[in-house]
C-alpha cells in the first residue's frame, strides 16, 4: 500500500480544488461571489494544463501497483 485511503483522498480534494481555482479566475463572469484570491490569482490559465500533465506524469508511474 502507498498511502492510506483517506491520504489519498485528501490529495484528490487538493488537485480538484486547484483546477476549479484555475478555472474560475479564467471565467469569474459564470460566478457569483467569487473570493477575491481566487479572482487576483497569480496563476495564469495555461497552469491548468500542466498540473493535468504533471498529475498524470505521477500517477502513470504507480499503474502498475494498482491491486483490485
Amino acid at each position: 500500500m502507498l498511502a492510506s485511503y483517506p491520504q489519498v483522498e485528501l490529495v484528490i480534494l487538493g488537485l480538484g480544488l486547484a483546477f476549479r481555482a484555475l478555472w474560475v479566475a479564467q471565467f469569474p463572469d459564470r460566478y457569483h461571489d467569487v473570493p477575491a484570491h481566487i479572482i487576483d490569482s497569480i496563476y495564469p490559465f495555461s497552469e491548468y494544463e500542466q498540473l493535468s500533465h504533471n498529475i498524470d506524469n505521477l500517477l502513470s508511474g504507480y499503474a502498475d501497483t494498482y491491486v483490485s
